[in-house]
């Protein structure tokens, strides 16, 4: 895999966490929901902050993204999906901070990369 490959996929796990970070600053207990009907993010909140778990979808139904808040912070194992329902992301944070694990897989489902964070800097 050559570094322009690496550098995309950067872009790409960076544009993701971007687009959950926006979501996350709505925080109605009402679920949008696609023209069909179908939901676009389901979750819960206490005194106005993410509580449990919260899933986001793809127009298709898919799954999106999916993870835990305890008093609106991320907390444990946090997934991304692409449309088709293939593993994308697999975080682990701490207080709102990536600490553990952040592996990234190909469209196969094959582990690419993996890498360790500690209060969000990666260990190496």
């Amino acid at each position: 895999m050559g570094s322009g490959h690496d550098f995309f996929k950067l872009i790409a796990v960076f544009c993701v966490i971007a687009w959950a970070m926006f979501q996350f600053r709505s925080r109605s207990e009402d679920s949008l929901v696609y023209n069909n009907g179908d939901p676009i993010r389901t979750g819960g909140t206490v005194n106005n902050l993410n509580e449990g778990i919260w899933t986001w979808y793809h127009p298709n139904g898919e799954i999106q993204l999916t993870g835990k808040f305890v008093k609106g912070k991320r907390e444990g194992v946090w997934k991304s999906y692409d449309s088709l329902g293939n593993v994308l992301i697999i975080s682990t944070y701490k207080n709102n901070l990536l600490n553990g694990s952040f592996k990234l897989f190909d469209s196969n489902g094959d582990l690419e990369k993996e890498v360790f964070y500690v209060n969000d800097k990666i260990q190496l």
